[in-house]
């Protein structure tokens, strides 16, 4: 954020509203302030002042979520600079901005010398009212712009978003460097490879879809899971263990969201992991966030590996860096002041990380791993998950590769349903419960995680008989009493659906 971008490649995340004006004439001026205003909370960090005009200029581009991140973060210094005002600094008072303290002019040699910041200092005999009076009035100013971009207040604090690439965010975190790939065979090797096998029975490639494609599917950073050697149906592949998942905690009875009755997850050791400190317990979570803790927890389960694994920025993290966002223009979703702000702050607190003074961990940051997680998760009533080699595979509506849960809901078992020959991608059904529903619905539940209506074979198929159907009708024909691939059956019940059977020991 604190290099100017190309105009061209700014894309709002606050939807359209009628009352909008043209910022064409104005969009450099908002750029370069941009810039500008971030390079300041660099040098000036615990300045609420400067996040409250970043807030404003951020307002002004239509990226309310951001907008609100630093609102809140401006809140936070205002509440920190008045509790201390309360309890008597003594030999110090506060810098002339009001983000730093100083010591009192008779106090320092040479008068009113500042001690952090090199920001110059009010007078020694400035009144602690008058400087409550001025952090009080910042604090209301700050407050106004947190809930002008919070389209449901009051009666709820939650905004609006469509998720957007930011055009801030360096090259290097758009895309997945050889590097990565070569972590991630590593992985696919120590997963697939045990048991006396020479080699890995798959591995990822770029080109998932070749190299000539017209939409942009032959983009080197499309990636795919290729099979390395022939193999017959029923292969076990791998179990994928996950350190990033979540568990939702207790919600309003009768909730859609939670089937359990409104208690949530009922199992006594999460969301946390036999692995975990025992300083890292994340029940305050579950239960602050309630039934929508599970994509929360994942979060912050991503943010705790960054901080083990000793990785400055979060998405130079392979967990996150090998995860595709998904920029939906037409999807609209709401952000909460809550759970994307007061919890992910809180956690990195917690953590260590200092949230003013760390740009690696800017609001949009954590927006950035949240439209990765949002696209690469899978989930059950009562959790959260994503998995790291699960989500390398692409998918299909008639797959050749099947998937299971395990009891601990951080397993997943893979094994092939069908022949495949070296060479051949490796294919999964997102969504297994609509495996056996109609195109329609197929697709309408595949948007969740594509772009588009998905052009699998199958879809491809099914879609080419609808249209013959269709044009027959037209014609005065007769069209057939069938759907293309089978009628429709309804929704698999994975408990009682045929499972493959994993090895004794998978869980």
């Amino acid at each position: 954020m604190d290099t100017p971008f190309a105009t061209t490649d700014w894309q709002p995340t606050r939807p359209p509203e009628p009352e909008d004006v043209d910022l064409t004439d104005r969009l450099p001026t908002l750029i370069t302030t941009l810039a500008a205003q971030t390079k300041t909370l660099y040098a000036h960090p615990y300045d609420p002042h400067s996040w409250l005009h970043r807030a404003k200029t951020l307002t002004e581009l239509r990226y309310p979520e951001l907008a609100v991140g630093d609102a809140h973060k401006a809140l936070l210094l205002c509440r920190t600079l008045l509790s201390r005002l309360g309890e008597g600094e003594g030999r110090w008072e506060l810098g002339h901005r009001m983000g730093f303290w100083m010591m009192r002019d008779e106090d320092c040699e040479g008068g009113g010398e500042v001690l952090e910041d090199g920001v110059g200092g009010v007078s020694g005999d400035e009144k602690a009212g008058e400087q409550e009076r001025r952090i009080t009035d910042l604090q209301s100013e700050a407050w106004r712009v947190e809930v002008g971009n919070l389209c449901k207040f009051p009666e709820a604090e939650e905004g609006r978003f469509s998720p957007r690439r930011y055009p801030w965010m360096r090259a290097e975190h758009r895309v997945r460097g050889d590097a990565l790939l070569a972590v991630s065979n590593e992985e696919f090797a120590a997963r697939t490879g045990r048991r006396g096998r020479r080699s890995a029975l798959c591995e990822v490639r770029r080109h998932a879809f070749g190299k000539s494609g017209t939409d942009g599917r032959d983009s080197p950073d499309i990636l795919g899971v290729f099979v390395t050697q022939d193999l017959p149906d029923g292969t076990f592949l791998m179990l994928d263990r996950s350190k990033t998942w979540g568990c939702i905690g207790p919600g309003p009875g009768g909730s859609v969201v939670n089937l359990r009755g409104g208690d949530g997850c009922a199992n006594p050791l999460h969301p946390n992991m036999a692995s975990d400190d025992a300083a890292d317990d994340l029940r305050w979570v579950r239960g602050r966030a309630g039934v929508y803790a599970a994509d929360i927890i994942t979060l912050c389960r991503f943010l705790l590996c960054c901080k083990k694994d000793g990785v400055a920025h979060p998405l130079d993290h392979p967990l996150i860096a090998r995860l595709t966002p998904l920029y939906r223009r037409q999807k609209v979703r709401l952000f909460s002041l809550e759970a994307d702000f007061a919890i992910p702050v809180a956690w990195l607190q917690h953590l260590g990380i200092d949230v003013f003074a760390d740009p690696n961990y800017d609001t949009w940051v954590l927006f950035e791993i949240k439209a990765r997680e949002n696209n690469n998760s899978w989930s059950d009533p009562l959790h959260h998950c994503v998995s790291p080699l699960f989500s390398l595979f692409n998918h299909s509506c008639e797959p050749n590769v099947t998937w299971n849960t395990g009891k601990d809901c951080v397993t997943l078992g893979i094994a092939l349903q069908k022949d495949v020959k070296a060479g051949e991608q490796l294919f999964v059904f997102y969504d297994q419960y609509v495996e056996d529903q109609s195109l329609e619905k197929r697709r309408d539940r595949m948007w969740r995680w594509l772009e588009d209506d998905c052009r699998c074979s199958r879809c491809v198929r099914e879609a080419a008989i609808e249209v013959a159907r269709s044009s027959a009708v037209r014609d005065g024909g007769v069209g057939g009493s069938g759907s293309g691939g089978g009628d429709e059956k309804g929704s698999l019940d994975w408990d009682t659906a045929e499972k493959p059977v994993f090895p004794e020991d998978s869980w």
